[in-house]
């Protein structure tokens, strides 16, 4: 019995608040719950408890609203997705030949031949380096084809700033093999705003055009059939005129320079001749394979010929070389009108090799050539000029530039008859002393140099003539060239055409001289000037 007794509401007081003992057991009790504070209560308002369902029928309307917007939207997403995807390989359907640039009615679609005629015989090569060098090829290669009476297999013109060069056959056929353009047709079609893929990274470096696109060749296809292949593959040959390895006879070379061609039997070339061996034309004549596939054709002096109607056949040839495309001559004409069609041009070239080196020294035989040769300024002028004008009297006493003027006088023969009709605004200021007004002629000047009108190397030029014109300030005439696109890989052309632009305008001038050694030079005046100077007298 405790010595303590304690009343029970003591007892009460000291337990737990939440546990009472009654009865000898503990009886649980909830707290008292307290009331809110009374400036928390509002007067004469009773406190509403929200119905639990109209709470989660909110609820349940926000969840459907906000799924039905993510499916609004993932079905966007997809529906986008899915169309840049199905679009992203359309490509623009070219016409293979648009009016504006047609030059020629040949053989250029696969309609156009029977190739189920197993009888027929082809010849085809392959093409390398610049353009130049190609063109010489297509020359060579459409006489060898007539006089072998086999179907020229004509290469496309592949147009570029890194031309394929030359190597030896079987790596020069591998690179035309990994160059072709086939099975690369949805590349020109992807958007702007879409990266490129891997195999289109480097497919408008380089553009592939018909021969057709550029010159008329309507004659020549009247005296023997061409075809004009639309790339390099022998896929394409396989598949267009079923020819097989077997069918195909390989004249392989291992140097640029290994095989010429003789069309007369005896004949041979010269021991010190840079061509390695001797190919009689009528030796060719005899193979049976369907196909004569040959490796480089290029070079001036590949065909010994001793044939006159041979000979007359190539001239023939090279004359139907001009440039015919309708776009490029218009381009060309607004140039010439722009120069009041009284100019001299230039072709001077610098870009590589043996021209880079030789850069002053050609500027300087030029500027002898258009003094003496086309204003026909006597030595005793030209020294004057010098003197006056560039302050400089080196040429004068320079034996090699005296040689230039005795060797080129022949070449352009002295012509100071024609009137200076261009009373056009010129880059610099005029000469006004009369003895000087020659040097006031409009030159066009038509050159690879990087920024010509400040370059070092030109100085002598633009202190003496102050009307010197480049491409680059007829941005107006050149500016629809922008619009052309390769018939057969959709590729613009515009940064490829103008040096074809720059020989037209070269074509059109009143006389014409060029860089020593270079193969542009030799056709702008022997093929372009000579063909507008005929047609002018006509």
């Amino acid at each position: 019995m405790s010595l303590f007794v304690e009343s029970i509401p003591s007892q009460f007081g000291n337990a737990s608040p939440s546990v009472s003992l009654e009865r000898g057991n503990y009886r649980m009790r909830a707290p008292a719950l307290r009331p809110p504070p009374l400036l928390l209560q509002e007067k004469g308002r009773e406190t509403v408890i929200p119905n639990r369902k109209v709470v989660h029928h909110r609820i349940n309307r926000t969840l459907v609203s906000l799924l039905m917007l993510l499916t609004v939207a993932c079905l966007t997403c997809f529906g986008s997705a899915y169309y840049l995807y199905t679009t992203r390989w359309d490509i623009r359907i070219v016409s293979p030949y648009s009016t504006s640039n047609a030059v020629s009615e040949v053989v250029v679609s696969d309609m156009d031949i029977d190739d189920t005629d197993f009888s027929k015989k082809y010849l085809t090569y392959l093409p390398h380096s610049g353009f130049h060098n190609q063109r010489i090829a297509l020359e060579n290669a459409l006489l060898l084809s007539h006089l072998l009476r086999r179907t020229l297999l004509v290469p496309p013109i592949l147009l570029g700033n890194k031309p394929l060069r030359y190597v030896e056959y079987n790596t020069l056929f591998r690179h035309h093999e990994l160059s072709s353009k086939e099975g690369l047709g949805h590349c020109p079609g992807i958007p702007v705003y879409i990266s490129l893929p891997v195999e289109c990274l480097h497919y408008f470096e380089t553009s592939y055009v018909p021969w057709t696109w550029l010159v008329d060749l309507s004659t020549l296809s009247a005296h023997q059939s061409l075809f004009h292949r639309p790339n390099m593959s022998q896929a394409w040959l396989h598949a267009r005129f079923s020819i097989t390895s077997t069918d195909v006879y390989v004249l392989r070379d291992d140097t640029p320079y290994q095989f010429r061609f003789l069309d007369t039997l005896g004949d041979s070339s010269p021991p010190t001749d840079k061509y390695q061996e001797d190919v009689y034309i009528t030796e060719l004549a005899a193979i049976p394979e369907r196909l004569l596939q040959i490796g480089t054709l290029f070079g001036t002096s590949r065909l010994r010929l001793k044939n006159s109607d041979n000979i007359a056949y190539l001239e023939m040839v090279r004359r139907k070389m001009i440039f015919a495309n309708l776009d490029l001559v218009a381009a060309a004409d607004s140039i010439s009108q722009s120069l009041h069609y009284s100019y001299l041009g230039v072709h001077l070239r610098s870009g590589d090799g043996k021209f880079k080196t030789a850069i002053g020294t050609t500027v300087k035989a030029i500027w002898w050539n258009i003094l003496h040769s086309m204003l026909n300024f006597s030595l005793a002028q030209i020294c004057d000029v010098e003197n006056k004008i560039l302050g400089d009297m080196s040429a004068c006493m320079n034996s090699d530039m005296k040689h230039i003027v005795t060797v080129n006088s022949n070449a352009f023969p002295p012509n100071s008859s024609w009137p200076l009709a261009y009373k056009g605004p010129c880059r610099w200021s005029r000469h006004r002393e009369q003895k000087y007004d020659l040097l006031n002629t409009p030159i066009y000047v038509a050159t690879d140099l990087q920024f010509p009108e400040t370059h070092p190397e030109m100085l002598i030029m633009r202190q003496t003539f102050p009307c010197l014109f480049f491409l680059a300030d007829f941005k107006k005439e050149i500016t629809p060239l922008e619009k052309l696109v390769s018939p057969y890989d959709g590729v613009g052309l515009g940064q490829f055409v103008l040096p074809f632009v720059d020989g037209l305008v070269l074509g059109k001038a009143v006389n014409v001289v060029g860089t020593e050694g270079s193969t542009f030079s030799k056709f702008v005046k022997e093929v372009l000037w000579n063909n507008y100077t005929a047609s002018v007298l006509d």
